[in-house]
């Protein structure tokens, strides 16, 4: 059994809560908030035995084996290498960091440490995304060309103040722009050049972001994120002769869409055969385009993630922990090491635009 402290007491920790519900070889035995009566409020309410007002309090309970950290994005590198100095094995909401220097400084530390440290990018365990995943390796599809992936819809301050407060961790690129770029980067390996347009809001937010990533393999990744708008929501992985689609809603996908193409040559004719007469007849009717445009729509598959769509990222971490990993090698921390320095490169290319 491994017992996890919990740290932070907003929505993602609520959340994260119903999935540990799920999880029978751990359990979550203290959670820590900036404020006493907070964590208190929310150790009553998921039936969790202890509670502390302090982040130091909960780090030097002798009893927890790993910490989930769920508090603001801004205090996620701090309260990862806190975690890890005092001995604790870290699964951390995403981004673990709001900067490469951050991350970099957690890598350093989790070394020095010796435990377990992994971002906690939850999408890429989804069985939908391993598909994917697998996919790109078949050969049936072609070389794999182009990746279009976009995450969005409309917040506002009223809805979710922490996105649009000034703080480092504000802002469309790390809270949702993490999953398009993680997905290209999982798929196509690492970045060459990056051309960005970023739209900001009269308070310096980030509000919308459109990428042109060209990798190093030779691949395009093509991105938007966004809150100030209602994107498509949906991945499509191109080949040349195919292409795999992760169905809207991207994030938390279930179903996946796989189309393959194998081009025909014409043959020269001084005249159209009967059969090519036949189909131009029926090109012309509304109910025969209605069943072919079905038909090119491609092969949908339904890939279900179970109970709760953060429980394969917690079996995952557990896995390894029980096996005395020290990183992950499905998210290693070089990997959102990488997923930062793109945001990153997007926010100095927009810059320059300008």
């Amino acid at each position: 059994m491994i017992k996890f402290g919990l740290i932070g007491t907003g929505k993602m920790a609520a959340v994260i809560m119903d999935a540990f519900k799920h999880l029978p070889d751990a359990k979550v035995i203290a959670v820590a908030s900036e404020s006493a009566e907070r964590a208190q409020k929310f150790a009553l309410n998921f039936n969790i035995p202890t509670s502390y007002g302090t982040l130091a309090d909960l780090l030097s309970d002798k009893n927890i084996d790993a910490v989930y950290i769920a508090n603001a994005t801004e205090n996620h590198a701090n309260a990862t290498i806190l975690a890890l100095k005092a001995g604790k094995a870290v699964l951390c909401e995403k981004p673990i960091a709001t900067n490469e220097a951050e991350c970099k400084e957690i890598e350093l530390v989790a070394e020095q440490s010796g435990k377990l440290c992994m971002e906690a990018m939850w999408t890429h365990f989804l069985p939908a995304y391993q598909r994917m995943f697998d996919l790109y390796h078949d050969t049936s599809l072609g070389n794999p060309i182009h990746l279009y992936a976009d995450f969005g819809y409309t917040a506002n301050k009223e809805t979710q103040p922490r996105l649009f407060a000034k703080s480092p961790g504000s802002g469309v690129l790390l809270d949702r722009g993490v999953y398009p770029i993680a997905l290209s980067i999982k798929l196509f390996g690492p970045v060459e050049s990056i051309s960005a347009n970023i739209l900001y809001n009269n308070e310096g937010i980030d509000i919308h972001a459109n990428l042109l990533l060209q990798h190093k393999n030779g691949c395009y990744s093509q991105l938007s994120t966004s809150i100030a708008s209602l994107l498509q929501n949906r991945a499509v992985l191109s080949f040349s002769n195919g292409c795999v689609s992760l169905e809207p809603p991207v994030i938390g996908a279930e179903t996946l869409s796989l189309s393959r193409f194998t081009p025909h040559i014409t043959p020269q004719a001084s005249s159209p055969s009967f059969k090519a007469k036949i189909k131009d007849k029926l090109r012309q009717s509304s109910l025969f385009r209605r069943i072919n445009s079905k038909k090119n729509a491609g092969k949908r598959e339904y890939h279900h993630f179970g109970k709760n769509q953060y429980l394969p990222v917690l079996q995952h971490f557990s896995a390894l922990y029980s096996a005395g990993a020290k990183q992950s090698d499905v998210i290693p921390l070089s990997f959102s090491y990488n997923v930062l320095h793109v945001i990153e490169l997007a926010k100095e290319s927009s810059r320059a635009s300008f």
